[in-house]
């Protein structure tokens, strides 16, 4: 990459880096939940319009979305960066969205100066909730991320790592009805829900020899009964279903109903099965673009952890952006806390997790933030390799209709 365009990113990203930096603690220092992110919205925006970008407002009709947008004079690549903003109750920014926040819309910034020069179009899109809903879920139904050449983001944690795959999710609720009796003066007259959902849970339980290693089946009672006198006439429960792809994790789901509907047929009982939350796709990353940035990242200093096209043990709601065009999601370290002293080993040597305290704690450290700006000149050089050397974008296009397009993309 010739001197002249890392000289200019460099200039941009330290030019914009006390506001970028401002944002990132303002956002740290006000937390706001899921749907609730008026201020970080508004934070946002307010950067993006200096920077002369066009915003529509209430973007997919989310009070808190947004879609920020600048085109070149020239035709050329389409890219979006994204930016996530919602905190945690009780515990802040413990996942780091407020860097999120500072890295998507500081590269925003950063490849605008390039589509000046180059032509095409820069994107910044506002996603709220992802630690509840997932906003991105009803964002990729409505054609938000379609028509993208590329789509990335970067999320912190405690070491620097290439994107990785998240597991495919479905959220349902499963709610039994018996019809109640004194459990000892009458218990023939009762149909026992409780029952019901004990049973469902041993098929479950039965049903885990049956799977592929990848599955994950995990669920909580929230309603059990009223009283111990009373046999229990209603249950609920809550699972998450998971497996590394969204085509496993559609059959899988049917056969944990079918787990429900005898346990309700053997004790008589009915059974109602209903989503709690958004279903969540599984990550599709683009392995060709997570190399393209990772190796901007290197000649920038950072060694990326590579962990060859591993899947994460969570999910995200990255996963229904990545079923609609070429995306990545790279991690970046924040840092070591104050007086920690580690082995070096990034599998074993965790020195704070995410959603914790300590997390919130590192989210608004000198280097977080310092880190969280070099990944910004990192996808400005992805981006201008993008503009002027087409050979990346056919290979990056040519991996997703291969691996991702024309795959199951709802459930």
């Amino acid at each position: 990459m010739e001197q002249r365009i890392l000289d200019k990113i460099d200039a941009v990203v330290q030019q914009a880096a006390p506001e970028l930096k401002e944002l990132a603690l303002n956002l740290h220092a006000n937390p706001e939940l899921g749907h609730e992110e008026f201020k970080a919205c508004q934070w946002q925006v307010e950067l993006l319009k200096k920077y002369r970008f066009e915003v529509a407002d209430h973007f997919c009709d989310i009070p808190t979305a947004f879609h920020a947008s600048y085109k070149g004079a020239k035709p050329g690549v389409k890219i979006a960066m994204l930016t996530e903003y919602d905190a945690l109750a009780e515990l802040g920014h413990a996942c780091g969205h407020n860097l999120i926040a500072m890295v998507g819309v500081g590269s925003g910034i950063a490849i605008r100066e390039l589509v000046e020069e180059f032509g095409g179009e820069i994107h910044v899109i506002g996603c709220p909730a992802e630690e509840t809903a997932g906003a991105k879920v009803p964002m990729a139904a409505k054609g938000a991320f379609d028509g993208f050449d590329v789509v990335m983001m970067a999320h912190p944690g405690h070491v620097d790592v290439e994107s990785l795959n998240t597991l495919a999710i479905q959220a349902l609720r499963f709610e039994f009805f018996g019809r109640p009796a004194h459990a000892a003066g009458a218990p023939e007259t009762g149909l026992n829900a409780l029952d019901a959902m004990i049973n469902f849970f041993n098929l479950v339980n039965a049903l885990r020899q049956q799977t592929k290693p990848d599955a994950r089946i995990h669920g909580i009672i929230t309603k059990g009964g009223s009283a111990v006198n009373v046999i229990p006439d209603y249950t609920e429960a809550l699972f998450n279903i998971r497996s590394n792809k969204v085509a496993d994790v559609k059959p899988l789901t049917e056969r944990v109903k079918a787990c429900a509907q005898a346990a309700a047929l053997g004790t008589g009982c009915t059974v109602k099965i209903s989503k709690y939350d958004e279903d969540f796709m599984d990550t599709c990353t683009n392995v060709y673009l997570s190399d393209l940035a990772c190796e901007q990242m290197e000649a920038l200093g950072h060694p990326m952890l590579k962990l060859g096209n591993m899947t994460m043990p969570g999910s995200s709601d990255v996963g229904d952006v990545s079923y609609h065009c070429p995306a990545i999601q790279l991690s970046f370290g924040m840092g070591l806390p104050e007086g920690y002293v580690g082995t070096g080993n990034p599998f074993t040597d965790v020195p704070y997790g995410p959603h914790t305290k300590e997390f919130a704690a590192q989210a608004c450290r000198p280097a977080a933030l310092d880190n969280g700006l070099d990944f910004v000149k990192g996808f400005a050089m992805t981006a201008y390799r993008l503009m002027t050397e087409p050979e990346h974008l056919e290979k990056i296009k040519a991996e997703f209709n291969r691996e991702v397009a024309g795959k199951i993309v709802s459930w």
